[in-house]
C-alpha cells in the first residue's frame, strides 16, 4: 500500500476507533457517514474516495476479532474465497450469491452511503430497456 494511502487508512481507522462508542446501535451508518465527512473535510478527498477508505477501515475494525480472511491469491472478480484457519475450511462465494445475500431483509436496508445518495436522487432505479 503506498504511503499516502496507508496514512489515509490509518486516519480513518483512528476516527472510527475514537468515535465508535458514540454509535452503539447495530446500524453503524452514522459512524461511517461521519468518517466520510471527516476525511472529505480534513484530507481534501472526494466523497467517493473517502467512502471507500472509510468502509475499508470500518470493515477492518469490525472484523478484528474474526480469524477468517479473504484469500486474495484465489479470489477473482467473480469468486471470493474465504479461509477459516480454526477449522481449516475454505468457502467460495460467487458474485451472484453475494448479491442474493445483500437482498435479504437484514442486509437490504443497509446500503453504502453512495448507494443511499443514488437512491435518494432516483439514480439507482432499475435500468430501462431501450424501445
Amino acid at each position: 500500500m503506498p504511503q499516502e494511502k496507508a496514512n489515509l487508512h490509518y486516519t480513518a481507522l483512528a476516527f472510527i476507533a475514537r468515535h465508535q462508542g458514540e454509535h452503539l446501535t447495530p446500524d453503524r451508518r452514522l459512524l461511517i457517514d461521519r468518517c466520510i465527512a471527516h476525511l472529505v473535510e480534513t484530507e481534501w478527498l472526494s466523497s467517493r474516495e473517502a467512502e471507500i477508505i472509510a468502509l475499508q477501515a470500518f470493515g477492518e475494525l469490525e472484523s478484528r476479532d474474526c480469524r477468517a480472511y479473504v484469500d486474495m491469491s484465489l479470489t477473482t472478480s467473480h469468486a471470493v474465497f474465504i479461509r477459516e484457519p480454526r477449522t481449516a475450511r475454505m468457502r467460495v462465494f460467487t458474485v451472484a450469491e453475494l448479491l442474493d445475500l445483500v437482498k435479504t431483509p437484514a442486509l437490504a436496508s443497509l446500503p453504502v452511503p453512495s448507494t443511499r445518495d443514488m437512491l435518494a436522487n432516483g439514480l439507482a432505479d432499475t435500468p430501462q430497456t431501450s424501445q
